[in-house]
């Protein structure tokens, strides 16, 4: 048997070699194929299949709202997490986790450090154990001790006697007592520190722990011995509704993994640009089968030989199939080296967004999975040239009428096969691509350019009350309104895609007053912020320096607030309360003074949310977005120079962080949508050559296959432009078919797609028939050429020829 199969392969690798042109042309289409899915399943497996670097991940879980239209990560308070903690049985080590930023001072100018502040058992939770030194537990929750990230350790010097070492972070000393491995990323990628929650300066008397509205805690755990999801998340419901009940109305209740968590934003996507690169590869694969028939037909006197030498049909089959598996191994080898690249290109243009793109690398499963992908779509594509062939009788075999009939048949449903597929994915793109350029033309409602934008991080030790923090913002901004360079200038709680926004439930005077409110983004800002972005003024007036903690309350407020909680009204002098009495027990009523245009500020793809602008010397005040808008053309990269030399006279004790233009921040709403776009429109315009490729292929080969009998149709008095007109309509037949198919294909996926786009329908029908139009304009192109070449036969030279 096994001097069998080497004489099979010594013979597939001589007839390779004999016809080069064919051997070169199929590898490449294969090597193209098998990379890109190659690299797309090491995308996916990175991101969605591999379990996550901790023990037993699959144990992890984390309370949240389980449905998945929610983007955001569910927040609880700590007096919330405390009542759990103290009556979930289902759930064990349950710790909280809050990401905010950190002044570290004591080396050069002070520096921004990403903190995680934790509560209860978190290390213990995810049982990760530290690359260097040790972790703190649950009972040092007020210990000042930080344990690093491993990004943060390497600019930190990277060597074990940083180990011991001390940081000066909000003012207070505190000690380096381990190191977490690289694959330690909770609850960002991009954290550099944990450190016990009550270590920071007023943590036991701050919103955090008196107010169980202020939710701003994460909270996970490990499922117990005996416990499942199911049983955590009946144990949840019963105990989150009695919280509910007694303590906290708007208590979230729910559990999921931590893993679909983490890849929630993105599940849908990857497997969407996973399902559009395996129909590339079926692309590939059928216009490697059109060859393979093409060559069987070629190698037709040779196979009706073998037959009638009495090879039975098994034989003739491993034989072919020998063949073609080795042209898929080498399109294989091809595909793995173009994967590597293709990984990295895959990156470059947005995957490294993507939670644990890092670890996007080609191996182990991977590997495995191309050789699997491969070894079926060398099956696949000659496993019809080789029952067809090893079916036929000698005669048949050494005959022509027969043979041409089933091929022409066989080429047939190729063509409407690649047809389908090409529109299905094109389809995809032309979605994709529409989606992106309606984000890309939507209103911000502002002026980005000329913008230069920072994050402020105040000392809580230096700027403990919101009358402090307010009086540094006032003391900062007006040194850099006095700057010629400087044409506007504020500080706003939250920029567009610059961090989270606050949202606040309101009651509007003379309405009923419902449970639940209705909530609006609320963004604390100084007067000069709405300026510096350039947000239009639709009525009224913008917050003014005369808006003090002694005036009377006012706000200004978006377009669609105006609109929603006063339509048809005048909404200047209109009087809202979100929350709170005054001194009488009445409720603290802020007014309308202004409306400004709305302004994308939860992301494009959220759209427009009520907005309203508080002044922040009316409102607590806390770290803040820094806008500053350059003068006379002056590009506002250089205003950070400026912006730093005013900051260090008011106080060198302030990190600026985050550095960057407005215009930068917003571009980064767009790097998803954008990544998505890029790659389905490249697998679009690959699908189209792919398709037109094989369309010309197939028709060039007919057309050759049946060049005597157009010159006997010419020689009996056809004209060519009835050659022309059959051969052509033969093509758009084929055409015709795969174009009703594949809107079949299209009709069955369409939902698949609904959540990735933005304005627009996943039925378009504009798309839909852009796509038939130019697939038919490509079919026409590709079956014209061979076409006019038939037409222009020369009857006699054919029929001297036989």
């Amino acid at each position: 048997m096994l001097g069998d199969v080497s004489m099979d392969v010594r013979y597939a690798l001589r007839t390779l070699r004999q016809s080069p042109a064919f051997t070169v042309a199929a590898v490449l289409v294969l090597a193209l194929g098998i990379g890109v899915t190659t690299a797309l399943f090491g995308l996916v497996d990175a991101v969605l299949l591999r379990p996550l670097p901790f023990p037993e991940p699959e144990r992890l879980m984390v309370l949240s709202a389980e449905q998945q239209q929610q983007k955001s990560r569910s927040r609880y308070s700590l007096p919330d997490y405390e009542d759990l903690a103290r009556q979930l049985t289902q759930i064990r080590s349950l710790t909280a986790v809050s990401d905010d930023l950190l002044n570290r001072t004591g080396v050069g100018d002070a520096e921004m450090f990403r903190g995680a502040m934790v509560v209860g058992d978190f290390f213990g939770a995810f049982g990760v154990s530290p690359a260097l030194g040790r972790t703190f537990t649950g009972e040092e929750r007020d210990a000042p001790v930080v344990v690093l990230s491993h990004a943060r350790w390497l600019k930190e010097g990277g060597t074990p006697q940083v180990v011991g070492s001390t940081l000066t972070l909000s003012g207070l000393p505190y000690t380096v007592v381990g190191v977490m491995p690289p694959s330690f990323e909770v609850p960002h990628p991009s954290t550099d520190v944990w450190l016990p929650f009550d270590s920071l300066p007023g943590a036991a008397t701050s919103r955090d722990r008196t107010q169980r509205g202020h939710r701003a805690f994460g909270v996970m755990g490990r499922l117990a011995s005996g416990a499942t999801l199911e049983s955590a998340r009946h144990e949840m419901r019963v105990v989150g509704g009695r919280l509910r009940e007694e303590k906290s109305p708007n208590l979230l209740v729910g559990v999921m993994r931590f893993q679909d968590l983490v890849t929630r934003d993105v599940n849908l996507l990857l497997w969407v640009l996973l399902g559009a690169v395996s129909l590339v590869l079926l692309l590939a694969a059928s216009n490697v089968a059109h060859l393979q028939l093409a060559r069987a037909a070629a190698r037709q006197r040779e196979l009706g030989i073998r037959v009638a030498l009495g090879a039975g049909r098994g034989r003739l089959v491993r034989q072919l199939l020998t063949e073609s598996l080795l042209l898929a191994l080498l399109g294989g080898v091809g595909g793995v080296l173009l994967a590597q690249w293709v990984t990295d290109l895959v990156l470059m243009v947005g995957g490294s967004r993507l939670p644990r793109a890092a670890e996007m690398v080609v191996h182990g499963r991977v590997l495995v999975f191309a050789l699997v992908v491969t070894l079926t779509t060398g099956v696949g594509v000659g496993l019809m040239p080789a029952l067809r062939k090893s079916q036929l009788s000698p005669a048949s075999v050494l005959g022509r009428g027969a043979a041409e009939v089933a091929r022409s048949r066989a080429h047939g449903v190729l063509v409407v096969a690649e047809v389908a597929l090409a529109l299905m994915l094109v389809t995809g793109a032309g979605l994709m691509l529409k989606s992106f350029w309606r984000m890309y033309q939507a209103d911000p409602g502002l002026e980005p350019s000329g913008v230069f934008v920072a994050r402020l991080v105040l000392p809580t030790d230096r700027y403990g009350s919101p009358e402090r923090v307010a009086g540094f913002h006032r003391a900062l901004t007006a040194r850099l309104a006095a700057r010629p360079e400087v044409a506007a200038v504020g500080v706003g709680a939250s920029l567009p895609a610059g961090g989270s926004i606050g949202r606040s439930g309101y009651w509007a005077e003379g309405t009923e007053d419902t449970s639940p409110r209705p909530h609006a983004l609320s963004n604390i800002a100084t007067p000069g912020f709405l300026e510096a972005l350039r947000v239009p003024l639709l009525a009224g007036r913008r917050l003014a320096e005369s808006d003090g903690a002694d005036a009377p309350r006012v706000m200004v407020v978006s377009e669609r607030f105006a609109r929603e909680v006063f339509p048809g009204q005048d909404p200047i002098g209109r009087r809202v309360t979100f929350g709170g009495h005054d001194a009488d027990g009445k409720p603290l009523w802020t007014t309308v003074v202004g409306v400004v245009r709305d302004v994308a500020y939860a992301g494009i793809a959220a759209g427009h949310e009520p907005t309203v602008y508080m002044p922040m010397e009316q409102e607590e005040a806390t770290d803040g977005q820094l806008a500053v808008r350059a003068a006379g053309g002056l590009a506002p990269q250089a205003l950070e120079a400026v912006v730093r030399e005013e900051l260090r006279a008011v106080d060198s004790m302030v990190a600026l962080a985050q550095v960057g233009t407005l215009e930068e921040r917003l571009s980064t709403d767009l790097g998803l949508p954008r990544f998505r776009a890029v790659l389905l429109g490249a697998f679009g315009v690959l699908a189209l050559v792919l398709a037109a490729v094989g369309i010309y292929g197939v028709m060039s080969y007919s057309v050759a296959q049946r060049e005597h009998e157009m010159g006997v149709r010419l020689a009996l008095g056809a004209r060519s432009a009835d050659v022309l007109r059959l051969v052509v309509g033969q093509s758009l037949r084929r055409v015709g078919w795969g174009l009703g198919l594949g809107l079949v294909g299209v009709l069955s996926a369409h939902r698949a797609v609904e959540g990735l786009l933005y304005g627009m329908e996943a039925l378009d029908v504009g798309v839909i028939a852009s796509v038939c139009l130019v697939l038919l304009v490509t079919a026409w192109l590709a079956s014209w050429l061979p076409a006019r070449r038939a037409a222009g036969v020369d009857p006699a030279s054919v029929l001297r020829g036989g």
